[in-house]
């Protein structure tokens, strides 16, 4: 099973169907002054891929074994085997959990070799990945640290791998808020100020969401006074209840006196609030609705099924209410919220725009339909939907050395975004692709595609990665796979 949730430096291993389980993989980079960077790995486990065995009375319990080598070409850097267990609960009711390791490493790049064994099931094999990692760290002057999302905190009363600045802290494993959260609460360190600034001098922390473009977000942003010292833990939350749907950076800055930028950082997340909508707030008057294209549609079922078939070009608050509210509406409402739809897009002549959706829904229907899944319903139909027809096509079905994959390249999308790119990939060696990589901001970021898709004839698990912050692949490298994705055919 592939994993398209936008997730920061997020690796699943078992990306497979032929896998037995899930764990997700996230690191930070922080610094300890006068000794140097070192890397947070968090390895979080989805309990119910994993076996519970009889610990205690009627509780069970998982058991991991997690290794973890660093190496820097052929020299074996670092090494550590952890068992890791996972919480006491019902034979029903597995639990996830997590592990966390430190490792102390100059600036460089590394890679890190990841092996997880289910210690309650010794007959499946152990699930196995590489990434690198790249350290940069300023060896002089003021810096911040790596931007750690947090799901929960609470005071260090006995010391464990969590503790951290008087806190325990857990990590939040993803870039991705959805509407149930309405804060973003972050860990990032300040360094060196005392040396840049003096020791105690004021200065300005300033911590904000802001758009890609750079606006602040207004209610997001906040200003802090504080006195330099040589390590300044932040700890902070920041209100995103009104935040809407789309693509942030949260953005943190040092200003000094004069309000001159001393040392920034960011990092990028996505936001989904769902605002939930009545349907009737659609309905426009009998007269209008009963001269519309609409009032043809008499069939409540068929009515239903058109209209979910809007949902690959839909906004979140229509998707919302296709999804939650549209299955038990009454017709009257069903032809409402069909006639708006297609109104608010094309005033003019609403009925010939959704006549030629309809066809796109056709052309999908025939190319990528499944034995399953209506080809609107596939993730080759839905981008074909949202963003067009692609310029250029590239399908390799039957290649031996590698899965199934297409590269769909856009001169331009209906969105108006220049040059982009959709990697799609068939593991199952089905009728059904799914996408992989994108470089349209908030689709599926997964940077170890090339891995993945060689995967098949290297016979080894692949990382799936969402790390918005590796460095651009070389478009000029002579990797057949790099020149059909940067120059496709």
């Amino acid at each position: 099973m592939l994993h398209h949730t936008l997730l920061a430096l997020l690796f699943v291993l078992g990306a497979s169907q032929a896998f037995a389980f899930r764990a997700y993989f996230d690191y930070r980079v922080f610094h300890i002054p006068g000794e140097g960077p070192y890397i947070e790995f968090v390895t979080s486990f989805d309990g119910s891929t994993f076996k519970l065995a009889k610990a205690q009375g009627e509780e069970y319990q998982s058991k991991v074994e997690l290794t973890l080598i660093v190496s820097q070409g052929d020299n074996v850097l670092d090494f550590k085997k952890t068992l890791v267990e996972g919480p006491l609960v019902p034979a029903d009711a597995p639990g996830d959990f997590m592990s966390l390791e430190r490792f102390s490493l100059p600036n460089g790049r590394y890679n890190i070799e990841i092996e997880i064994k289910d210690l309650n099931a010794p007959e499946i094999p152990a699930e196995k990945g590489t990434q690198s990692v790249v350290i940069d760290n300023l060896k002089e002057g003021a810096f911040i640290s790596d931007i750690e999302f947090v799901s929960a905190y609470t005071p260090t009363t006995e010391h464990n791998a969590f503790s951290k600045s008087g806190y325990d802290i857990l990590p939040y494993l993803s870039s991705y808020f959805p509407t149930q959260i309405d804060a973003i609460i972050f860990y990032a360190e300040l360094y060196n100020l005392n040396n840049y600034l003096g020791e105690n001098e004021h200065f300005a922390f300033y911590y904000a969401v802001q758009s890609i473009t750079g606006k602040e977000i207004e209610s997001a942003g906040k200003i802090k006074r504080l006195q330099a010292k040589g390590v300044m833990p932040q700890l902070q939350v920041i209100d995103i209840s009104k935040v809407p749907s789309g693509d942030y950076n949260l953005v943190l800055e040092v200003r000094d006196k004069q309000n001159n930028v001393i040392c920034s950082k960011k990092r990028p997340f996505s936001r989904n609030l769902i605002v939930v909508s009545d349907p009737m707030n659609e309905v426009v008057s009998m007269e209008v609705l009963n001269a519309s294209f609409a009032s043809k549609y008499t069939n409540r079922d068929s009515l239903v099924y058109i209209i979910q078939t809007h949902f690959p070009i839909a906004k979140s608050q229509e998707r919302n209410t296709i999804d939650n509210v549209i299955p038990n509406a009454e017709l009257i409402e069903l032809q409402s919220f069909f006639y708006s739809f297609w109104y608010k897009r094309n005033p003019e002549n609403p009925e010939a725009a959704w006549v030629e959706y309809a066809q796109q829904v056709n052309d999908v229907n025939e190319a990528f339909s499944t034995r399953i899944k209506k080809g609107w319903q596939t993730e080759r139909g839905r981008v074909y939907l949202q963003y067009g027809p692609p310029n250029t096509r590239v399908q390799r079905p039957n290649d031996p050395d590698y899965w199934p994959f297409e590269i769909w390249h856009y001169y331009e999308t209906r969105d108006n975004l220049h040059d982009r790119r959709f990697l799609f990939i068939n593991t199952t060696l089905g009728q059904d692709y799914e996408l992989l990589h994108s470089d349209v901001p908030q689709e599926a970021k997964n940077f170890d595609w090339k891995q993945l898709v060689r995967s098949r004839s290297m016979n080894t698990t692949a990382n799936v990665s969402r790390n918005n912050n590796n460095p651009a692949r070389d478009p000029y490298s002579g990797d057949e796979l790099e020149d059909l994705w940067y120059n496709p055919h």
